[in-house]
């Protein structure tokens, strides 16, 4: 008699029913598949937060940019502006020392043309008293001359008197006698104006 084969759940070693591994499996592949689009999802969530952090990372580069190109040009602008102060400090020093160097040149020029008005006053006064002294020198001479001329006139006449009471002398003698007295009187008369025209050139010429 042939065996009856039955249809039922199977059982493992352990008395427990037999799973069918396709289910199993099935389910290992869907959970794979999941943690796969979880994974895809996590790094899509990554580059994105990675964008966004470039974007800023960017957006900040710019923002310093921006804020380096003002700060260049406003020390660029706070340069001129000092270089102009500079500039003018120096030409108002300049100006300043061209100022002191005319009152230095006034002054000096006025100095000169004190001592020059002083040494002027000084020749003028020495010069009056060269010329008063000159006056008094040829008065005094002029009466020393006029003073001989009569001492001479005085002895001219006494020897002519003398002469004409000489007797036995001849006409030629008393003539001679009379004409070298005359000589030496007009000797004497020319050597004493010839002094005081000597005297007087010498006083100009100082």
């Amino acid at each position: 008699m042939a065996q009856e084969t039955r249809q039922g759940v199977g059982i493992d070693a352990t008395g427990g029913p037999v799973i069918d591994p396709t289910k199993n499996v099935l389910d290992l592949v869907d959970a794979a598949n999941r943690r796969q689009d979880d994974l895809r999802e996590m790094h899509n969530r990554f580059l994105e937060a990675e964008f966004r952090r470039l974007e800023e990372t960017v957006r900040r580069v710019e923002q310093l940019s921006e804020l380096r190109a003002e700060f260049a040009r406003e020390v660029s602008l706070i340069h001129q502006s000092h270089d102009r102060e500079i500039h003018k400090m120096e030409q108002d020093k300049l100006a300043a020392f061209r100022q002191s160097d005319e009152a230095a040149r006034l002054t000096e020029a006025a100095r000169t043309q004190a001592a020059v008005d002083l040494v002027a006053r000084s020749a003028e006064t020495a010069a009056s008293a060269i010329r008063a002294d000159l006056s008094t020198t040829a008065t005094a001479l002029a009466n020393s001359v006029a003073a001989r001329d009569v001492e001479l006139n005085n002895r001219v006449s006494a020897l002519e008197k003398s002469s004409y009471e000489v007797a036995g002398k001849g006409a030629g003698t008393k003539n001679t006698v009379t004409y070298a007295i005359i000589a030496v009187g007009l000797l004497v008369s020319l050597i004493t104006i010839g002094s005081v025209v000597v005297a007087i050139a010498f006083a100009i010429r100082r």
